[in-house]
């Protein structure tokens, strides 16, 4: 059995998920890390420029390289709910488990975070409250 964590850009996947793989001794696996190390580059590079569409499109990919997996935790990118194709492949590969992290407690972890693509805009605050809206329901 695999089990995916879900949530938004810095709700604690990653950390969370690296602890619990160790504690059932199931491998771990970020699909950020994974597609950097494939690309040979960073997530900010691949949408610097290739843009959102290719890592949309690599992050479908690797999910399908994800299907053969067992005894993982995976750690997936906050942005992967966002295709209805990668939403039936999650589904496929074991239980997803949402991260849910209030509002304004994102809004403080990452209101400084200048590395996350998506947050570079003059106004990462309305840019979260954006995401926010758009994805909710997705992680559920």
């Amino acid at each position: 059995m695999n089990i995916l964590l879900t949530g938004f850009m810095g709700a604690g996947k990653t950390t969370i998920g690296r602890k619990l793989a160790k504690l059932l001794e199931y491998s771990f696996i970020d699909t950020d890390t994974e597609i950097e190390e494939d690309q040979g580059c960073s997530v900010n590079e691949i949408f610097k420029y290739g843009g959102e569409e290719c890592f949309r499109d690599m992050e479908t990919r690797l999910l399908e390289k994800l299907m053969n997996v067992q005894n993982s935790v995976i750690a997936t990118g906050g942005g992967i709910v966002l295709r209805e194709q990668n939403q039936v492949i999650l589904q496929k590969i074991g239980k997803r488990v949402y991260l849910k992290v209030p509002q304004a407690e994102l809004l403080q972890r990452l209101k400084n975070d200048r590395k996350r693509p998506l947050l570079k805009e003059k106004n990462p605050e309305s840019v979260l409250n954006k995401m926010f809206e758009e994805r909710s329901l997705l992680y559920e």
